[in-house]
């Protein structure tokens, strides 16, 4: 979009390395959104010409050859269709894995499959095309508070909605290593 300079100056946004055209050739400006390419010659030694006839500035339209010294180019118009397929949330949330389940029944995590699903957005899914909104506790985002109260505060990594364990769902506590033991125990002998 805008004007585009023509050269053989390596500086010029579209660089064409021929001694017939001059440092700075012409200005190649995209108008209307897209829709119409308007050219303009810039004082070349060699000229510009848009289907054969010399221009100091005028449109180019599609098929039409310009000439820049003594190289010729046509100007292509390609049309493009982009279409976004319609998804309700219930298939959306199927197609990102939340109705897959574990061998025993638990409903699974959406990013691993194999890891059971711990924790859901709070207030739901905050994004536009919803997240599925089950995750392991390892597929969830972490910042950390410190202080008197410090803790993990988790987010679903889809929408960034704060997390919490499933209600119901039994979350076995990680086993606590021998230098966590030791270190509560530590810290228990300090306590007033």
């Amino acid at each position: 979009m805008g004007p585009n300079p023509v050269g053989r100056d390596p500086v010029n946004r579209i660089l064409i390395e021929h001694p017939s055209v001059s440092g700075f050739h012409a200005e190649v400006s995209v108008l209307d959104g897209g829709n119409r390419v308007w050219v303009r010659d810039l004082g070349s030694t060699n000229g510009t010409l848009i289907s054969g006839r010399a221009i100091t500035e005028g449109e180019l339209r599609p098929g039409e050859a310009l000439r820049i010294g003594d190289v010729e180019m046509t100007l292509v118009v390609e049309t493009m269709e982009v279409r976004i397929p319609s998804m309700t949330p219930a298939a959306a949330s199927a197609a990102f894995g939340v109705d897959h389940v574990l061998a025993d029944g638990t409903p699974a995590c959406c990013r691993n499959p194999e890891l059971p699903a711990t924790h859901q957005p709070i207030d739901g899914c905050q994004a536009v095309l919803q997240c599925p909104a089950r995750f392991h506790v390892s597929s969830l985002r972490a910042t950390r508070l410190t202080g008197k109260h410090s803790r993990a505060l988790l987010f679903c990594p889809q929408c960034n909605a704060k997390c919490e364990p499933i209600p119901g769902l039994a979350v076995k506590p990680k086993k606590k290593g021998l230098f966590s033991r030791i270190a509560d125990t530590v810290r228990l002998g300090f306590r007033r």
